[in-house]
């Protein structure tokens, strides 16, 4: 199954941002099929625009997301997903392509759960909390939920077999 040739649809995709190293955050494009979560890479570090001195300001500046915040598609950059557009998205390449890349097995999920609060350094973007999926291996990723997206919706995807 390539990128390409996946119809995007309502059930089956949302986008979020991760954070990571404390600051630091990604936003992915997260592909929900019957056995699998595959998250690809759609954007790198995001910020509010702001600061006091210009070197701060032009940095946040080039990190922020134009357009309309309430589309979650405005936060992914093409040329993250052009990258991998051709690969098969369930044989593991994309991994390669790029280390943020993942693919979770349905299988390994414990649990999946939505927090409604709002995540704190998200500033004017719009988000609908977080939601966490918890596998049996002990890892918890949390991912912030952009846009209008329904995270309590999304959860329930997750946990669809």
């Amino acid at each position: 199954m390539k990128l390409l040739e996946f119809n995007l649809t309502e059930g089956n995709h949302f986008v979020a941002m991760e954070y990571y190293w404390l600051v630091m955050n990604r936003t992915f494009l997260i592909i929900l099929t019957k056995e699998k979560i595959i998250g690809i890479q759609g954007n790198s570090a995001i910020s509010v625009e702001g600061g006091k001195d210009i070197l701060t300001k032009q940095i946040t500046k080039s990190m922020a997301v134009r357009g309309d915040l309430t589309n979650p598609y405005s936060y992914l950059k093409n040329k993250y997903l052009n990258q991998i557009e051709y690969d098969d998205l369930l044989d593991g390449s994309i991994l390669n392509k790029n280390k943020t890349n993942f693919i979770i097995d349905k299988r390994d999920v414990k649990n999946a759960y939505y927090d409604s609060s709002k995540k704190f350094g998200m500033g004017y973007y719009p988000h609908d909390g977080k939601v966490y999926i918890e596998t049996y291996d002990n890892k918890k990723r949390e991912f912030i939920i952009l846009g209008n997206q329904s995270g309590q919706e999304i959860v329930n995807w997750i946990l669809t077999k």
